[in-house]
């Protein structure tokens, strides 16, 4: 996977980007002729390579992106060929085009270590499966799992409403639950059905129900059986609509429940991936084939979830093998710039910008003000030019205080001075040097004051201006003990000393909330 993501890297194809999604081509094969079209019609990818069994020869071609690689492992007289959770590789012993009663077992293989075994389906279920191709299986088939094929008869004949499940319990075939569910009202399955597993969404297990002339349906146990939710994916195609060929593929990821399937016209290598219901894809791939390439329909594709992202396998039989790369783009992060408080004197193309701090989700700067009182406001984006249009470009990205009177906010001490994008007002505060913090989340601005001179009119010095204050005032100028008193701030209209005055103007503003100049 290392050298995967390497290459992608250096040297992926951009396909794209939708939904806050970007696909990159990792690498492609295109020219997969070494790949007998009518022996190796299924296959997957996993770690970086596609498995294929070719049933001529019963061998399990590897292949990366340098191509057909020595490394080879045994194979099955079936094209199916499938994996289970535990990354084991999964054959079938019957011949191509039969049901499981003929030569009725499939094999099971760690391709690292070799270790491998042979599961015979037992007769006594009444049924027996199709086994043209595999879905992705439960668990580890080596220890305790289960794979789920198209039930039939020893007929041949397939059933439209029945699940054989296969049961492997520590390492061996588990007769007693070994069985056909059914689910009533499931329809229209074909001898190429492809039936996955996978944990949904609710955390639930699930089967996909996949077959190429139709809608997939979403199966989930009840009881010993099942019920179905049709699946309805939207097309790039608006005359052809159905676009599902073999290949569908769950994909939990991102916080949704996607599926990855192949596109129409004609079973071509198109494919997209969506939620179910959705009108549009998240994102899709258009066609390059001039034609279907394969008389059965088959566009095989899967994917692996890591914590950066996903990878997903294309197989298109008779024409490509494919790598691609799905990550999420990174959330933009808006610029905020202090507009006024300095000379930039409001100046719409030349705003501060406020530091972002990722880590905390909000923006901070020092700020010296330098005059007696300033005030400044903020906006997001910043206009080229202030001749034509300046302002009224950045309006719809201003945002400022939130003023009870209706004009600007004067900043005294308050926790936090509350933020809007409507009706916002300037900002007023008294020259020094500041650690602003804006949170956008919350539309909140804080002030912290680096050199303190004592909040106005907080007397008691509790980092608040209430009526507390006005009664430690009034103790102060009757008893004369400065103990527990900011002088600095008692002196509240300013006068250079601190007298009955101070008191009145400290209710005033109480009353009105405004300072008198």
């Amino acid at each position: 996977m290392k050298k995967l993501l390497l290459i992608a890297a250096m040297a992926a194809v951009a396909l794209g980007a939708s939904a806050g999604y970007t696909l990159e081509k990792v690498w492609e094969i295109s020219d997969v002729s070494f790949l007998p079209v009518g022996d190796t019609r299924q296959g997957f990818g996993m770690d970086g390579k596609f498995y294929i069994n070719n049933k001529a020869d019963q061998v399990v071609y590897i292949i990366d992106e340098n191509g057909l690689t020595e490394e080879t492992l045994p194979g099955g007289r079936n094209c199916a060929i499938t994996r289970d959770e535990a990354g084991n590789i999964i054959t079938s012993d019957a011949g191509f085009g039969s049901t499981m009663w003929v030569d009725q077992s499939f094999t099971v293989r760690n391709p690292t270590t070799g270790e491998s075994a042979t599961y015979m389906i037992p007769n006594d279920t009444g049924f027996q499966g199709r086994c043209d191709f595999f879905g992705f299986a439960k668990g580890d088939l080596l220890e305790d799992g289960e794979l789920y094929i198209t039930a039939a008869n020893t007929d041949g004949t397939i059933y439209t409403d029945k699940v054989l499940r296969i049961k492997i319990t520590e390492g061996e075939l588990d007769t007693d639950n070994t069985y056909v569910a059914t689910c009533d009202g499931l329809v229209n399955p074909q001898s190429s059905t492809v039936i996955n597993y996978y944990i949904d969404m609710q955390g639930e297990e699930a089967l996909i129900y996949a077959y190429r002339s139709g809608n997939p349906a979403k199966l989930v146990a009840d009881g010993d059986n099942y019920t179905f939710t049709s699946i309805v994916l939207p097309n790039l195609d608006e005359v052809n609509k159905k676009g599902h060929a073999n290949g569908i593929f769950p994909l939990i990821w991102d916080g949704k429940e996607m599926f990855i399937y192949p596109l129409m016209p004609d079973y071509r290598d198109g494919w997209a991936i969506a939620e179910a219901g959705a009108a549009e894809p998240l994102l899709a791939v258009t066609s390059t084939a001039q034609a279907n390439p394969n008389a059965f329909q088959a566009n095989w594709l899967n994917a692996e979830v890591d914590d950066t992202g996903v990878t997903i396998y294309q197989y298109m039989p008779g024409y490509c093998l494919r790598v691609y790369r799905l990550t999420k783009d990174e959330p933009s992060v808006p610029h905020v710039y202090m507009l006024g408080g300095d000379s930039n004197d409001w100046n719409p193309t030349q705003g501060q910008e406020i530091d972002y701090d990722a880590e905390n989700d909000v923006y901070t700067a020092t700020i010296t003000f330098p005059d007696e009182y300033n005030f400044f406001g903020f906006t997001t984006e910043l206009a080229e030019n202030n001749d034509d249009g300046g302002w009224r470009y950045i309006e719809p990205f201003r945002f400022g205080a939130i003023a009870n009177e209706g004009t600007d906010f004067l900043y005294e001490g308050q926790e936090y001075v509350s933020l809007t994008w409507d009706e916002y007002h300037a900002i007023g505060i008294k020259g020094g040097e500041y650690k602003l913090t804006i949170d956008l989340n919350e539309m909140r601005l804080y002030i912290e004051d680096l050199n303190p001179q004592g909040i106005r009119g907080d007397v008691n010095m509790d980092g608040f201006v209430k009526i507390d204050d006005v009664t430690a005032l009034i103790d102060y100028l009757l008893g004369g003990n400065e103990e527990g008193i900011d002088i600095n701030a008692a002196d509240c209209n300013k006068s250079g000393d601190v007298k009955i005055d101070d008191v009145t103007t400290l209710i005033d503003f109480l009353l009105g909330g405004n300072w008198p100049n």
